[in-house]
């Protein structure tokens, strides 16, 4: 087949327009427009009128339609062995499909139309990423995306593929390289897809995984069933145990031996603590008899040494006496030299108070002087500046009475020089016309009274003449136009109107009296500018300012002060701060020597206080010293009495020591014959109630036949392990038969790529010199290429090598259709757009190569680019419809 021409009607941006390519060529047809042309939407029509049915209304239909709407109509021309026929189909509205054979006779119409289409196109055009159609912006080979549509495209294109190779390498063994093969794989992989997913696991809800669910749920009620008869079991050997530990508890004499040997051990306990206790109360004896012994020591002691202390007590008191009297004689001499000396302060202090408040007066006469001055020069100023504002106010007032402006007077000049003008120009023709009156009848013009005199006429004018009739004065040719005086004197009067003045002169009078006004007012600015730079409210607020300062300085004004020398005020104060520091020194050294002499007469007393203090108690310990002698012979009686009653005490504990029992031991044992005999009824009680507990687990255990029930549930868990081990093995077989299979396919498809490796190698080699590509046996399609000694996959080479590839592998496709008998066209929409200059003319050559004996339609907007590739160019028309 051989597109020959293409025609849209109301396509897209071709609204109300007819768009048609004719004179398409044999080989190579270069489409070469620049963007927005329209070619993608020739290559979509096109896809359109060849795989869209002609009641579809899809989003590639609707995407055709103008925003203006109507019918969208898509015809080409082709040829054929059999002739030329012609195919058209109407979309959206005024649905039609209709082919015409080159007469214009009808052969089919609407879905016959649509069958006839189908029959002639066959498998493997389809889509814009079909096997030889390619759309602007797709270069690879199957739709990249994966969405379901792009699924279905996938899974089309390589049925398209495998149709053609197989047809094309017919004869390779039926079974193990054609389509039987793989609806053998396809079975086999069906029947494992039911029972195993991909990675060889069970299937869910398939038999396989049924059979392993049911075996694992056997499996889980035999565990329970089981894990219930072992329990069971244990029951019945527990309760054996439990009733012989009765049995030996209620044994006789086992109890009696207990509570016998708890009666020994409570007694021997009670006898230890008995003796414990006489022993306490031995040593607390010895003990109290150790504490006399000890005071009757300390008594006798203190006793001696109280002659001493009274002695020492006696001086000491006597010295811190005297160092006290004479400390307070020092204080007193200090107290007296410190008050003179405070006296002397304070009237140094009273002269610098006077000195300076005669200074502070002077100054505060000097800033209520200084702030009077302030204020009158700031109102002198305020009255200035509000009488040349007064006066700025009336010129500004006298300005806007004054409307001739510089420029209202320059248009007053400019059309009073344009009447000047036109009236010389019009004295210049026209006559002159002298009237000379002797009585009182005076002639008349235009109704008005003519004067004595030179009159210029310039126009034709009837002058009437009282009780003589009229005389009409035509200067002819000499006449001359007045309009241009008139025109003159109508701006003149329009000027002058605008502004309120009768004449000129009057304009110009006004205007010189605008002007003294105006530098008047440029005058008062600039003094105002000068008086009150910050404006006349800053010299109000700085008058208003002064004067308060003004008032509160008079406020604090007292009594008049006596004008004096500022450097005689300042020697006063001088010489009082002289003074008065003197003073201050000669202060603080009395007051400090009085506090030392307070401190040395406080510590004095301190010391002669505490010497008292010592004496005192001396004198209390001593006592009588007439008596001295009997007390101390006393108290060492009372000391060898003692000693002798403590060493009795100590001897009668010791002997009690020595024969006491084990305390220690017999609370052990007590504590241990206790709690045995408790231990005992304690286990009594609890196996007596763990017999009934396990009496009673046995009774319901045996009462649901959990034995019967195990060893059934054991016999459905076997059954159903059974059947998940035939389907696990049956699994592994289907997945060895396909992989054996698939095996077989991939050494038998490799027979499948040699036409089609025939057919790219020349297309190859014209690129990539001694290059060769390896194809996937799953997709059919080009998986790397070997170049150069190495191997590199798809995905490794740039996007310039990938595109020409899958351009030369959809030319080889073309020419296996060829050589079926079946050419094809190869449509190309901007392909191409990732190679360089070089592999792009290696490409054109390609392109050439194919197009010997099948039709290459090419779709650029690269004019220059593609102009080596040279082919027919076709005619490209766009006519309005009517």
């Amino acid at each position: 087949m051989k597109l020959r021409s293409l025609t849209l009607n109301n396509v897209r941006k071709f609204a109300g327009q007819t768009a048609k390519i004719s004179g398409i060529g044999d080989g190579v047809t270069v489409v070469s427009e620049a963007n927005e042309f329209g070619k993608s939407t020739f290559f979509d029509a096109l896809h359109a009128l060849f795989f869209l049915k002609y009641g579809a209304a899809t989003s590639d239909v609707r995407s055709l339609r103008p925003r203006s709407g109507g019918p969208v109509r898509v015809s080409a021309e082709i040829e054929l062995p059999t002739g030329r026929f012609t195919l058209e189909k109407s979309f959206l509205a005024q649905k039609r499909a209709s082919v015409h054979d080159g007469s214009g006779t009808l052969i089919a119409l609407d879905d016959e139309a649509e069958s006839w289409i189908a029959g002639l196109m066959g498998s493997g055009l389809e889509g814009p990423a079909g096997l030889l159609w390619v759309r602007q912006g797709i270069t690879a080979l199957e739709p990249a995306g994966s969405t379901g549509a792009d699924k279905t495209e996938k899974t089309r294109l390589l049925d398209a593929r495998r149709n053609l190779l197989s047809s094309v390498a017919g004869e390779i063994d039926m079974v193990t390289g054609g389509r039987r093969m793989d609806r053998v794989i396809e079975a086999a992989t069906q029947a494992l897809g039911r029972l195993a997913t991909a990675t060889g696991q069970p299937k869910a809800n398939g038999p396989w995984k049924d059979a392993e669910v049911e075996a694992n749920a056997h499996a889980a009620r035999h565990a329970e069933l089981d894990a219930r008869c072992r329990e069971l079991s244990n029951a019945l050997g527990q309760r054996r145990d439990v009733s012989a530990r009765l049995k030996s508890l209620d044994a006789p004499g086992v109890q009696a031996a207990l509570t016998l040997a708890f009666e020994n051990a409570q007694n021997a306990h009670n006898a230890a603590l008995a003796h414990a206790d006489r022993l306490a109360q031995a040593q607390g004896q010895a003990d109290l008899r150790k504490l006399e012994l000890d005071g009757a020591q300390a008594k006798l002691d203190a006793l001696l040494a109280s002659a001493d202390q009274y002695e020492v007590a006696s001086q000491q008191l006597e010295l811190t006496t005297a160092t006290h009297v004479q400390s307070l004689a020092e204080l007193e001499a200090e107290e007296g030299a410190t008050q003179i000396a405070q006296d002397a302060l304070k009237q140094a202090a009273a002269q610098m108070v006077d000195a300076v408040k005669a200074k502070d007066a002077a100054q505060q006469d000097a800033l209520r002087k200084s702030a009077a001055e302030k204020y009158e020069r700031l109102t002198t100023l305020l009255d200035q500046v509000k009488e040349k504002r007064a006066t700025l106010e009336e010129v500004t007032a006298a300005l806007a009475a004054l409307p001739v402006t510089a420029q209202a007077l320059a248009q007053i000049e400019a059309a009073q020089a344009g009447l000047t003008r036109a009236q010389s120009e019009a004295a210049s023709g026209g006559v002159q016309m002298h009237l000379t009156y002797e009585g009182q009848i005076r002639a008349q013009a235009d109704g008005l009274t003519l004067e004595g005199g030179a009159h210029h006429i310039a126009a034709r004018q009837v002058i009437a003449l009282p009780g003589i009739g009229q005389m009409i004065l035509d200067p002819g040719t000499a006449a001359v136009d007045m309009g241009a005086v008139s025109s003159a004197q109508a701006q003149l009067d329009a000027a002058l109107n605008a502004i309120g003045m009768p004449t000129a002169d009057a304009a110009r009078l006004a205007a010189a009296s605008r002007k003294e006004k105006l530098d008047e007012a440029t005058l008062l600015k600039n003094v105002l500018e000068t008086l009150a730079p910050d404006g006349v409210e800053r010299v109000q607020a700085d008058a208003a300012q002064a004067k308060a300062q003004l008032e509160t300085l008079s406020q604090s004004e007292g009594q008049a002060v006596t004008p004096s020398d500022p450097a005689e005020l300042s020697a006063r104060i001088d010489a009082a701060q002289r003074v008065e520091q003197n003073a201050r020194i000669a202060y603080e050294e009395c007051r400090e020597k009085r506090d030392t002499a307070r401190t040395n007469s406080a510590r004095a007393q301190v010391t002669r206080d505490g010497a008292r203090a010592v004496f005192d108690a001396a004198s209390a310990l001593y006592a009588d010293p007439n008596t001295f002698e009997e007390r101390k012979a006393q108290a060492a009686r009372s000391h060898l009495a003692a000693q002798v009653t403590a060493k009795d005490a100590e001897d009668a504990a010791s002997a009690l020591r020595a024969d006491a029992p084990d305390l220690e031991m017999a609370k052990a044992d007590l504590s241990r014959t206790k709690s045995a005999a408790e231990n005992a009824r304690e286990e009594r009680a609890q196996l007596q109630t763990r017999s009934a507990d396990l009496s009673a687990t046995i009774r319901a255990r045996a009462e649901d036949g959990v034995e019967e029930k195990r060893d059934e549930t054991e016999g459905l868990m076997k059954r159903a392990q059974d059947r998940a081990a035939r389907f696990a093995h049956e699994a592994a077989g289907l997945t060895l038969l396909v992989e054996a299979l698939r095996a077989k396919r991939g050494a038998a498809q490799e027979a499948y790529f040699g036409p089609v490796q025939q057919e790219l190698a020349p297309l190859l080699n014209l690129l990539h010199a001694d290059a060769a590509l390896s194809f996937d046996p799953s997709s059919l399609l080009p998986q790397g290429m070997a170049r150069a000694g190495a191997d590199e996959t798809m995905e490794t080479l740039s996007g310039g090598t990938q595109e020409q590839i899958a351009i030369l592998t959809r030319l080889a496709f073309a020419r296996l259709f060829a050589r079926q008998g079946k050419p094809m066209p190869v449509i190309l929409d901007d392909a191409l757009v990732y190679s360089d200059d070089s592999r792009i003319a290696a490409m054109f050559t390609a392109l050439h190569r194919v197009a010997t004996d099948q039709q290459v339609i090419v779709f650029t907007c690269r004019q220059m680019a593609f102009a080596g590739l040279g082919g027919t160019r076709p005619k490209v028309e766009i006519t309005q419809d009517r």
